[in-house]
């Protein structure tokens, strides 16, 4: 199957059962026989998916025209070794269908190169099937979240209750997360987490939710000369 439709799998078994992100169902309102997902919840899948093929496990394919031989206009099946996924240039996160390579990324392969650049991503539905089933039972997805119990390890810092306390907070004033951290401190809380944790926690929400309160702006890091 193509990568985008293990992409879209992978992101029902993810975020199914949550409610509708407040985007979605204000756009479905209006349009309610268009069939619109939340473009944060397939971009994490997308991220999830290509980081776990870059891992080397869940093997990638091309289907595409080598040309090995001339005037050979066949197409095949062709696997796509891990260095080459990672030379490929990401599309929001993840792998494209249709890529575009060089010969350089393709590590000199002129059949690679030719097949990548002519050829669609697949996945192989038996892999992906296994390896989404290993990743299931690790019960660390949202979707997860009613029935999850951590078993091994120190119990997570993001319990229900402080995701509570943040939410109302941020929903009663958006604020940055050091200023949402003093807010925290301020209330006489004893599990108040890291700004890294509360960061992790109030994109998660967004990434749940789509509520605007969420939203934070990725800034992007000068680098040093």
């Amino acid at each position: 199957m193509r990568f985008s439709d293990a992409v879209d799998l992978l992101a029902q078994g993810i975020w199914g059962g949550l409610q509708r992100p407040i985007p979605v169902r204000k756009f479905k309102r209006q349009y309610k026989k268009t069939s619109v997902g939340f473009g944060p919840w397939k971009e994490k899948a997308g991220k999830c998916l290509r980081s776990a093929a870059l891992d080397g496990k869940v093997p990638v394919y091309v289907f595409g025209t080598p040309q090995s031989e001339i005037g050979d206009l066949s197409p095949e099946i062709t696997p796509v070794p891990v260095i080459a996924l990672r030379r490929l240039i990401p599309i929001r996160g993840s792998l494209p269908d249709h890529p575009r390579a060089s010969m350089k990324a393709a590590g000199g392969d002129g059949k690679l190169f030719r097949s990548l650049n002519t050829g669609l991503l697949l996945v192989r539905r038996s892999q992906f099937d296994a390896w989404y089933q290993r990743e299931r039972a690790k019960r660390r997805w949202p979707s997860q979240r009613s029935t999850s119990k951590r078993r091994d390890g120190r119990p997570s810092v993001q319990t229900d209750d402080l995701r509570t306390a943040v939410i109302n907070a941020m929903r009663e004033r958006k604020t940055s997360i050091a200023a949402l951290r003093r807010r925290l401190v301020g209330s006489g809380r004893a599990d108040i987490p890291s700004l890294d944790t509360l960061e992790r926690l109030v994109d998660q929400l967004y990434r749940e939710t789509g509520e605007a309160e969420f939203f934070r702006m990725k800034r992007t890091r000068r680098k040093r000369t």
